[in-house]
């Protein structure tokens, strides 16, 4: 596998939270299963005649770029070759910060970016010629989020970016009646502009969030027992956990060497492939959004 790092221009600071160029093997590909991480992503496929087949439902995506928004499932793809990519994760608001589209309707969704944004369309040719170049690529893409940016008239509401971060901080640990009067609204207020603006509900972020931590946090201590996950997190017990574990990897943690083939490979994949400098990686490392990759055999 093989990863790289880039910096995106300022203005797109405040929206994106990973700019990256990945390179998996069919084998990889088909033991990679991308987690539930509260992002939602804009993926530029560098191969000739892109296609992945989603190994769930049997659904193919063989448009050039790809759009999917948050999912609460974990999804497997699987493919014919090793596949070239330029991915893009969003922050939870900056879909919506950019493009201003309601995020609800893209749940558990990922569909052909070039039908939802007709600016891409005009780009195809341009990106056409320049796949083996992923920073041209890259660049270009950039641009036109930039444009797409540059056309909204109307900021997205500081009151859910607010949110959806304290959310985040704490977990997935605090009581949404508590987020409500942080950020001085009614329960079905937050609750409706909160799914538009973000994707899901903040009950489901929350849960998302506390689990991603969970990730993040077995990364730095592969040798944490369920006992430290428990208490650390807040679950109710072990069992909660487990249900928890399943519902967002499709599996469950039976042994030890399940346990840290979810975890190991992925930190070693980005601690090869990152070409920045320290102070990024813990940047990285420390936010549970960026952490998408977890290699983890399907249960049947």
């Amino acid at each position: 596998m093989q990863v790289k790092f880039y910096e995106s221009d300022t203005l797109l600071k405040n929206y994106i939270l990973m700019f990256a160029y990945a390179e998996l093997s069919v084998n990889e590909l088909s033991k990679t299963k991308f987690l539930p991480d509260n992002a939602t992503s804009l993926t530029l496929f560098l191969n000739q005649n892109p296609s992945v087949t989603d190994y769930f439902t049997g659904n193919t995506v063989n448009y050039r770029i790809a759009f999917a928004g948050q999912h609460s499932k974990s999804v497997l793809y699987t493919s014919n070759e090793n596949i070239r990519i330029i991915n893009i994760d969003f922050l939870p608001w900056g879909a919506y910060s950019v493009f201003g589209l309601e995020q609800s309707q893209f749940h558990n969704i990922t569909v052909d970016a070039t039908e939802l944004f007709p600016a891409l369309k005009d780009l195809l040719p341009d990106l056409e010629a320049h796949l083996p170049d992923d920073e041209y690529c890259m660049r270009i893409l950039e641009k036109f989020l930039i444009s797409e940016l540059q056309k909204r008239s109307k900021k997205t509401d500081e009151r859910i970016i607010k949110a959806s971060q304290e959310i985040t901080e704490k977990y997935g640990n605090v009581p949404i009646k508590e987020i409500c009067k942080k950020v001085d609204m009614s329960h079905s207020g937050l609750t409706n502009h909160f799914t538009e603006i973000i994707g899901v509900n903040p009950k489901l972020f929350g849960r998302v969030a506390r689990f991603t931590a969970v990730q993040n946090f077995l990364g730095e201590n592969p040798n944490a027992g369920w006992s430290d996950i428990v208490h650390q997190f807040d679950y109710f017990d072990q069992n909660h956990f487990i249900r928890e574990f399943k519902q967002f990897t499709g599996a469950v943690p039976k042994d030890r060497r399940k346990w840290e083939a979810l975890f190991n490979p992925l930190k070693k994949a980005i601690e090869e492939g990152f070409e920045t400098d320290a102070e990024q990686m813990k940047r990285y490392r420390d936010a549970s959004l960026y952490q998408i990759l977890h290699y983890i055999s399907p249960e049947h």
